[in-house]
């Protein structure tokens, strides 16, 4: 036999403050004690003998909020006892079974929770890239909640298009897009695993989910030869040992490396020049996975790539990657790369400022640039497609810039003139 009843505890502090509401739990002579996360009431709010929250005559606003915490309340004690039925139709069961179960449902309730617990599993499964998106999304709508988490079951139509609305003010379509698309998953997530039931009302339905065209991020091979051409390892001999402005050009010289190394290397993308390992050279020539598509790669180490190599080899003595960005063997890899990530796009665009360059560089950029050099150099599509990796040729059309109308015009010109004569 099991029973349950609200207590008050009241509050320690000196004064008239409010006391947490906690749901006691009492089976087989053994007693739990579960606080109820933001639950507070003061001690005449609360009615001991009936186990109800008590309103005032006269206060609009407290009345309000006793009024979403009792429903609160209500679904807590619902809860409980749905897993309590759960236990007793499997047979026999301790109070600590039941108090689990209940925190851990209680935990994916919310929006915060749920994406924990989908985080962790997409990590474990080495999705996490996905993780990270789930997580982001996340923190973006509970930062607009005003810092409040958010139940599941209180995601709607009005809060998902209140929030795409505030998003409008501050980010870009493709932003927009990014952020519903990923809160639509988490939500039909917990839908097909019966955390909520699923709404008549689709609260994804009215929002931005597309894809919107961008401006290509490729740089024209004068500007490529300028950011390349940057002598900053000459400008680091010119410094003093330990000088701040040394320091400064060094990070530099070694973003100039990293970004030369991606092009060189087909448009590697730095996630990949990242985790590459020192094994993965095998006479001459690079054998890796691409992280994001799982392709087997090979690519040719040319004389750029081996002295940029070598530039790094006294960093590296002694780990098994190629660059000195995982330094760390006992921790987790991925924030690791994600911190280089962010401090290279952040050298980048110095560079792109010392080298005159009037673009906002990402590491993405070195990937653009070298698949539209090779449009430019008549490369066929399928070419260029299979350099990059891509397991689609419409995945590199993205990527292309349009020919030059000169172009079009002379390719006009030479079937107009064959026909003509």
């Amino acid at each position: 036999m099991t029973s349950m009843n609200l207590v008050l505890r009241p509050s320690t502090k000196e004064g008239h403050h409010p006391g947490s509401l906690s749901l006691r739990v009492i089976h087989n002579r053994q007693v739990k004690t579960v606080t109820l996360p933001g639950c507070r009431l003061y001690p005449e709010e609360w009615n001991k003998e009936t186990q109800e929250v008590i309103y005032p005559d006269n206060n609009p606003r407290r009345l309000a909020a006793l009024e979403l915490l009792a429903r609160r309340v209500n679904d807590e004690v619902e809860l409980l006892n749905t897993h309590l039925q759960t236990l007793e139709k499997q047979g026999r069961y301790s109070v600590e079974d039941l108090v689990r179960l209940y925190r851990q449902r209680k935990d994916n309730s919310t929006l915060s929770g749920y994406c924990d617990t989908l985080a962790s599993e997409l990590k474990r499964l080495g999705q996490g890239r996905t993780a990270n998106a789930y997580r982001t999304v996340t923190r973006g709508l509970i930062k607009f909640n005003k810092g409040q988490d958010i139940p599941l079951r209180e995601i709607n139509a009005r809060l998902i298009k209140e929030f795409e609305i505030y998003l409008k003010t501050c980010c870009m379509p493709n932003t927009i897009s990014y952020y519903m698309r990923n809160l639509r998953a988490i939500y039909n997530k917990a839908v097909a695993e019966k955390i909520i039931r699923g709404r008549d009302e689709k609260p994804f339905a009215g929002v931005y989910t597309g894809v919107t065209k961008t401006m290509k991020r490729a740089l024209r091979l004068e500007e490529v030869q300028k950011l390349l051409s940057l002598d900053l390892n000459g400008l680091v001999k010119e410094q003093e040992p330990d000088n701040a402005k040394r320091i400064e050009l060094e990070k530099l010289y070694t973003a100039q490396r990293y970004f030369a190394f991606c092009f060189n290397a087909r448009g590697m993308c730095f996630i990949d020049l990242a985790y590459l390992q020192k094994s993965n050279i095998r006479s001459g020539v690079i054998k890796y996975v691409r992280k994001k598509t799982g392709q087997q790669m090979e690519v040719k180490v040319n004389n750029e790539m081996k002295a940029i190599i070598d530039s790094f080899s006294k960093e590296t003595i002694g780990s098994p990657f190629l660059f000195p960005i995982i330094r760390d063997m006992g921790k987790d890899y991925r924030p690791q790369y994600e911190n280089g990530l962010r401090i290279q796009n952040l050298r980048l665009k110095k560079l792109a400022v010392m080298a005159d360059i009037p673009r906002q560089l990402s590491t993405h950029w070195a990937r653009h640039s070298w698949a539209n050099m090779g449009k430019q150099q008549d490369l066929p599509l399928r070419v260029i497609s299979e350099c990059l990796g891509h397991k689609s040729e419409k995945t590199t059309l993205i990527y292309l810039d349009q020919l030059d109308n000169s172009l079009l015009d002379s390719a006009n010109d030479k079937i107009t003139s064959a026909v003509y004569g």
